[in-house]
Formats: structure tokens, C-alpha cells, sequence
């Protein structure tokens, strides 16, 4: 196997908000920065495909204020060092983005970006991705990392290959941010990028490190499903303005005692678990429930009468009820850093939805934008100042040699047959979703973990033809170490906190007030340690 070495000062892996951000404080500083991302530039993250909401300090909403939110939706996990660093840099952070062209419209606890799209996330992308060619900042389009090169417990920088074409390199550096974004799409429903399959977790576990929090997973209630697939989330307006009902026409509010206002954000959870109830019960239409608008109120729908008219184009909901399901939308947990963007390796930074510790038990809406670009622009100024000597060539090409000869032996251009890992990954996001998932309890976590470990076997035995086949293997690998984290840490939490819902403890318990780590042990990701706060 040929490997082509490369060499820079910081490694960006990801090219979301986070990382890009990261990479602009890097050059910034006169260093060489190096983005590697899976997609082309700026493409198929979460960041593309958010709302384009900013939670940040206003006139009308102070830092303190901001915090306090925060800790409250996090049910006071969150790491209190991050969260005080977040909301006091929040609000310079977003007006350097209003700086770079970013047109938005400014409420109390906030702005929501301007956008001709029904989602603000691609006209966010853009400023930053322009921003960053116009640094020129080099980048790398359609890269799987397969590896973090970890000796003498630093990182020295990754491994990975082209997609398409099975080109392998090392990047050999400095130093390496993670900002790979969350997990989302390891789970059957969902409204994540594609590709979201916990791919920096599973690093961070195989260098080595611990993840924390890992139980914690945001489900959205209010997501299309006109297509029969979730994706693309409503706005949390829609629950209030209209009847929300199963296929026998039971009025789902009423029936689960749920509030007529306000029913996506204050009863977020409670909603998502009422809808998963309903559907697992057989009482949805075509695996979902009924969003009935057409007698809605103008007075009820907040937004601009153009991007009214937008959703209206593209669901129709004046015409006929709109079929909506809940859905993955964000993982709370991940690695462990400090306020600068540290993990507890030499040499590796991280910032985004990789990390954890920021929302605690669950995220404050509009933070998820705003934290990744604070703990982006940390991280990158932090691996800047930092960032070592890369090591020698022939020391660094032994180094990635020996991480690459497990994935050559996967490589097997003569296979026959058909390749049984899209089959793993549909079952695998199958047990995630009925065991894992809104709604828990420990037979079905016990069961999920079983049915993910034979899984896990299956997938370790799977052989690649080509470089595509390969990329889907090292991603059902990352996505089953990712599950086997979340189901374990969540089987360990006995109480109810946050997005985590347990039927057979369903009360939030003060003892509970403690951070759950994961870490590999032989071979599979287990709980390393509980720590209270």
C-alpha cells in the first residue's frame, strides 16, 4: 500500500462551523493550516443543514442570563468553566460573523440568519466557506480518517483515504483539531447530515480517550416525514398552531396532557416521547402523525409572510395535514476538553458536536451554532500557539504504515458476492432507534447492547472490494462503537435527566448529579468511570 505523506501545522478535520472556524484562527496566527473533510468543503454537515439560529447575549438577554438557560435545559451537568466561556465569547464571536456578510435578524435571545432557503444553514456555510478560500486555507475533499497517529501520547497527526479514488495519506502534524460533528445518522430516524456516524468518537476512543455523557441524545419532535424518511425539522411554532393527531383522530396534546403553546421547546422531550409512543403502538399513518394547520392562525406562525409562503410551497400545509415524526437531532456527549479546546491527549484539540460537556443533559436551542464557533475559534488559536514540530518523515512514515496494515488486509479487489454492510448499518440504526433511543429501560438497553456487540463481530469480519466499500466498513465500525458508548452509559444512568428517559426510573435523582465516562476495554467501549460534580 502506497501511503503519500503530507505535512502542515494544524490538522482540521471537519469542515462545519467548527472547523472551519478553527482553521481561520490558524491562519490568523501564521501557521499552516490542512482541512480534511469526508465531503467536499463546507458540504453534508449539520451546519449546512441547520435552522440558523444564534443563542447569544443581547441588551435584552444577558451573559448571566445566557447561562442560566443554559445550565437549566442541561439540568446542571453542564461543565460550568465551558458554559461561562461560551456565553461571555458568544456575542463577539457572532458579530465577526455578521462582519463577514452573515445578514440576520436580531430578536432578545439572539438572531435567526436571513435566507432564501427555508433553513439558514446554507447561506452560513457559504460565509464561511468563502472566508476560508479566501484565506486560502488548503483543504482536502472526500477523506475517510481512519486513524489518529498517537506515540509517546501525543498526536502526531492521521491517517486516511480518497473515497473515491483509494489514495492513502498520513498527514503529518503539529497538532489536530477534531471537529468531525456528532452521530445522528447512526440512528434509523433522523435529521443529520448523512455521514454524521460518530466518526470523531470512535477516534478519540481508539487514541485512547474517554468520551463523557454519551447517554445524552437530542430527539426533535416536529420533523417531515412527507418523504417517509425524517430530515427536515419544522419549526417549533408549527406544534402550537395546530391539532396533532393519530390515525383514529385522537387529539395527541389532549391524551398526553401536553400544553397547547409552547409544545416543541418547554415539553420538547415529553412531546417526542408521546409521538414514539403512538407510532411503536400502530397508530400513526405510514409511520407517522398528523399535523393538522389548515385552520391556523397568521397570528400563530412568527415568521416572515415570504418564508410562510416557502413552507407552504413545499408542505402544503393549508391544504392537508402534515405527516411529522421525531427524530435524532444532536448528541449531547463526547470528548472531554477544556475551555482552550484540550483533550486529554497531547496535540489534539477538539470543538463542536465531538465534544462534550458544554450542554449537560441537553441543549438550550440556538446554542449548538454558537458554541462550535467559540469552541472553533478556541481550539485554533490553542493548536496554534501549541502546535509541536511535526516529527521526522521516516520516523512518521513507520508510524502510519503500522496504523494502515489492518485496513490493507480489509482491501479485496478479487471479492465475489455482495457486500453485507449496508445490511449491518439498517440493523444497527434499527436498535438504536427501538432500544436506545426517546425511550429506555433496562432489558432494552441490555438487549441493544447484546444485538449491537453480534453487530459489531459481523461488521469486524466484512471484507472491502474498493475504497467506497471500505469507507461504509470503517463507518458502521464508527457507528457501532458510538451506539455501544450511548447504550452503555445510558444503562448505567438509573433516573430520568434531560433527554434521557428512563421508564423504569423516572425521576430525576440528586445522586444522578454526576458525569458518566466511556473508554475502550478490550476491544469495545465500556464505563471507565462515574464522577460526581
Amino acid at each position: 500500500m502506497e501511503i503519500h505523506q503530507i505535512d502542515t501545522d494544524v490538522l482540521i478535520i471537519g469542515s462545519g462551523i467548527a472547523g472551519l472556524r478553527a482553521a481561520l484562527e490558524v491562519t490568523k496566527a501564521g501557521k499552516r493550516a490542512l482541512i480534511v473533510s469526508k465531503y467536499p468543503l463546507g458540504k453534508a454537515t449539520n451546519t449546512m443543514l441547520g435552522g440558523g439560529t444564534f443563542s447569544v447575549s443581547t441588551d435584552k438577554f444577558s451573559p448571566d442570563e445566557h447561562q442560566r438557560k443554559t445550565l437549566d435545559s442541561g439540568r446542571m451537568l453542564n461543565d460550568r468553566e465551558l458554559v461561562r466561556r461560551f456565553v461571555f465569547q458568544a456575542r463577539s464571536d457572532v458579530e465577526e460573523l455578521v462582519a463577514r456578510g452573515l445578514k440576520a435578524h436580531f430578536h432578545d435571545t439572539g438572531f435567526r440568519c436571513l435566507s432564501p432557503y427555508l433553513i439558514g444553514g446554507p447561506v452560513i456555510t457559504k460565509v464561511v466557506v468563502d472566508a476560508v478560500r479566501d484565506a486560502a486555507v488548503p483543504t482536502m475533499d472526500n477523506i475517510m480518517i481512519t486513524d489518529l497517529i498517537v506515540t509517546g501520547k501525543t498526536c502526531r497527526g492521521a491517517l486516511g483515504f480518497h473515497k473515491q479514488s483509494g489514495a492513502w495519506y498520513g498527514i503529518n502534524a503539529g497538532a489536530v483539531i477534531l471537529a468531525t460533528g456528532g452521530a445522528g445518522a447512526i440512528y434509523a430516524r433522523h435529521d443529520n447530515a448523512p455521514g454524521s456516524t460518530g466518526d470523531g468518537y470512535a477516534l478519540a476512543l481508539d487514541a485512547g480517550l474517554e468520551l463523557m455523557d454519551m447517554e445524552f441524545v437530542q430527539f426533535y419532535p416536529l420533523v417531515y416525514a412527507g418523504s417517509g424518511r425524517a430530515r427536515m425539522i419544522l419549526p417549533a411554532f408549527f406544534g402550537d398552531a395546530g391539532d396533532i393527531v393519530n390515525r383514529q383522530g385522537e387529539d395527541i396534546k389532549e391524551k398526553y396532557g401536553l400544553p397547547a403553546r409552547l409544545i416543541a421547546t418547554v415539553t420538547r422531550d415529553q412531546f417526542a416521547q408521546a409521538l414514539f409512543r403512538e407510532i411503536e403502538a400502530g397508530k400513526g399513518v405510514d409511520g407517522a402523525l398528523l399535523l393538522d394547520m389548515r385552520q391556523a392562525d397568521k397570528s400563530d406562525l412568527p415568521y416572515s409572510e415570504d418564508l410562510i409562503e416557502r413552507y407552504r410551497q413545499k408542505i402544503a400545509f393549508d391544504r392537508e395535514p402534515v405527516k411529522i415524526m421525531p427524530a435524532c437531532h444532536h448528541t449531547m456527549g463526547g470528548i472531554a476538553i477544556d475551555a482552550e479546546g484540550h483533550t486529554g491527549l497531547a496535540g489534539l484539540y477538539a470543538a463542536g458536536e465531538v465534544t462534550g460537556g458544554i450542554h449537560g443533559a441537553n441543549r438550550m436551542g440556538g446554542n449548538a451554532y454558537s458554541e462550535a464557533l467559540v469552541f472553533g475559534g478556541c481550539a485554533g488559536r490553542a493548536a496554534s500557539e501549541e502546535a509541536g514540530t511535526p516529527v521526522p518523515a521516516a520516523d512518521f512514515e513507520g508510524l502510519m504504515n503500522d496504523s494502515a496494515r489492518k485496513w490493507d488486509a480489509l482491501l479485496r479487489p478479487d471479492l465475489q458476492g455482495t457486500s453485507e454492510v449496508s445490511a449491518l448499518m439498517k440493523g444497527l440504526q434499527a436498535v438504536l432507534w427501538k432500544k436506545v433511543g426517546i425511550i429506555r429501560e433496562d432489558t432494552s438497553l441490555q438487549g441493544g447492547i447484546e444485538e449491537m456487540e453480534d453487530i459489531a463481530r459481523a461488521v469486524h469480519s466484512q471484507t472491502a472490494r474498493n475504497s467506497r466499500e471500505l469507507c461504509k466498513i470503517v463507518e458502521c465500525r464508527n457507528a457501532v462503537l458510538t451506539g455501544l458508548s450511548i447504550a452503555r452509559a445510558a444503562r448505567e444512568r438509573r433516573e430520568s435527566r434531560g433527554s434521557h428517559y428512563r421508564e423504569d426510573y423516572l425521576s430525576e435523582d440528586p445522586a444522578w448529579q454526576r458525569h458518566i465516562y466511556v473508554t475502550m476495554t478490550d476491544g469495545k467501549p465500556a464505563v471507565s468511570r462515574i464522577v460526581p460534580i
